[in-house]
């Protein structure tokens, strides 16, 4: 894994949702839309990727991936209940609940 700084902001607006960038600041490789919904992004922290090996809740693998591909990673913990929406949604019309997994595939 090369060496490469990761910068990591969370939303203002929504509650455990994070984007990784590889540029600081630099907001341009993210959907207008996508960007839209999560909100004013608020600057967290910097590290450099190839140190952190052991990413909480980040596999540092899919990461670089998504750096190198995208320029992004967007984050959303799902573990709330009231920030899982789809799985409200499809409660509510009488579906089955995703798994983390599924939930996660959704947002690749």
């Amino acid at each position: 894994m090369a060496e490469r700084l990761v910068f990591v902001y969370k939303s203002k607006n929504k509650q455990g949702r994070y984007l990784y960038l590889k540029e600081k600041d630099v907001f341009s490789y993210i959907p207008a839309q996508l960007l839209d919904a999560f909100g004013e992004p608020q600057f967290v922290m910097m590290f450099v990727l190839s140190e952190h090996k052991n990413l909480p809740k980040v596999d540092p693998v899919k990461l670089e991936e998504a750096l190198a591909t995208k320029g992004f990673l967007l984050r959303i913990d799902l573990e709330d209940v009231e920030e899982n929406l789809i799985n409200q949604e499809r409660k509510y019309n009488g579906l089955k609940m995703l798994s983390k997994e599924e939930l996660q595939d959704i947002f690749k």
